[in-house]
């Protein structure tokens, strides 16, 4: 596989995660919209209410989804960088300096958490 497959597929392998991650997200909102709908009279929760809360969860959603900020290019060569300096490195050490690259390198908070948690369990010898 050349370095332009490479960098083609972690891009949609992004794409596939931000994806992901919205539709659950989604379901998550959608679920305490429910119950927060349920504590309030049909007076004041009406169809007009309900599009104006729709409106803004797909506009909060689709502000996460852009600030996510992976470069699969970027990663390639500092991990590129990092097996010719250390041609035996492990595959768990690399899996290790992506996570510490990309958590030095975004800006959004929810993936440094997600990246923290991820070498958080590998520091501590779990792979998931």
């Amino acid at each position: 596989m050349d370095t332009q497959d490479l960098i083609t597929r972690s891009e949609n392998q992004i794409d596939n995660f931000k994806k992901n991650n919205e539709i659950i997200l989604k379901d998550n909102i959608n679920q305490e919209i429910i119950k927060t709908k349920n504590s309030f009279s049909k007076e004041i929760w009406d169809e007009e209410l309900s599009l104006e809360v729709e409106k803004e969860v797909e506009k909060k959603l689709t502000a996460l989804n852009n600030s996510i900020d992976l470069n699969p290019t970027s990663i390639y060569f500092t991990l590129k960088a990092e097996t010719a300096l250390n041609p035996d490195i492990s595959e768990e050490e690399l899996k290790l300096a992506a996570y510490n690259f990309l958590s030095l390198k975004t800006k959004n908070k929810l993936m440094k958490k997600i990246l923290k948690e991820k070498i958080s369990k590998l520091t501590k010898g779990g792979n998931k």
